[in-house]
């Protein structure tokens, strides 16, 4: 639809510019000349009208195309915020009905004598309840729904999540659908490094926060980027995973990231891992 009505503005715009020239060259020719002057300028008021027709029509398939952006861009906004809160709500059932399960273990345990056994229970079910209170409790509700099925994603695949998420990243310019885009990019591609790797304790990390009117996300993994891809890691197609449909997630946060006039640094070590800085402007 979109590329429908970008190929009919640009053929306006040429038959403006082509009328335009033909009137300046057949009236610099008459004049120069001296013929048919007389009928030519009769006619440029009609040429005139022509021109401003043409002009209002741009503006308005212009106005109308803006205004269609901006309401499928607010439908993707929506889109991705309910699916990732239908995620933290899923992990939120979850949580409940296996709350009763819990209370039995414990119970049982408490019937049983084992003390120390009930302690560590109840240790591991209350950094879990952290877990996702601190994701519950953050600024930035968008961006706590994705790093919920991200933290989600991963302990479905054995990794950890480790996360650190200061101030409100979505106070900013930057769009919320824009940072999602760039959070779920980089997690998903450090979640499928880190599972491929088959490393005792995986870990990724990511900080992201604001400072100095500027956003930083860093999201970090074990592994290394072979160099001869490192030249490319950007361009569309190339990819450092192996099957179908890969290679577009690093150039859609690029792309986003040149947007906004930020940068993005990647350092990769066989021993320091691999690192993905992302900085924007708030």
């Amino acid at each position: 639809m979109f590329g429908k009505n970008v190929i009919y503005i640009v053929s306006i715009i040429l038959l403006q510019a082509m009328l335009l020239i033909t009137l300046f060259q057949s009236l610099h020719v008459s004049s120069a000349m001296g013929y048919m002057a007389d009928n030519i300028i009769a006619i440029v008021p009609y040429l005139s009208y022509i021109v401003i027709t043409l002009t209002i029509i741009t503006a308005v398939t212009v106005s109308r195309l803006s205004l269609l952006a901006r309401k499928q861009q607010e439908l993707e906004i929506k889109e991705l915020e309910n699916r990732h809160m239908g995620q933290m709500n899923e992990a939120l059932r979850g949580q409940r009905h296996d709350f009763n399960n819990h209370l039995q273990v414990i119970l049982m345990l408490a019937q049983s004598g084992r003390q120390p056994q009930i302690i560590e229970y109840l240790k591991d079910l209350t950094e879990e309840a952290v877990g996702v209170n601190n994701i519950l409790g953050m600024q930035c509700p968008a961006v706590g729904a994705l790093i919920g099925s991200k933290e989600g994603l991963a302990k479905r695949n054995g990794i950890e999540l480790e996360y650190d998420v200061q101030g409100d990243l979505e106070g900013g310019r930057v769009k919320p659908l824009h940072l999602c885009r760039i959070l779920g990019n980089l997690l998903d591609n450090a979640i499928e490094a880190v599972k491929e790797l088959r490393i005792p304790s995986p870990r990724v990390e990511l900080k992201a926060y604001c400072d100095g009117g500027k956003i930083y996300i860093s999201v970090k993994n074990p592994g290394q980027i072979d160099p001869a891809v490192m030249e490319q890691l950007f361009s569309p197609g190339i990819s450092t995973k192996k099957g179908e449909n890969r290679g577009m997630g690093l150039n859609i946060v690029r792309s986003i990231v040149d947007m906004y006039n930020g940068r993005i640094e990647v350092d990769s070590h066989p021993e320091r891992g691999v690192r993905m800085l992302v900085e924007l402007p708030y």
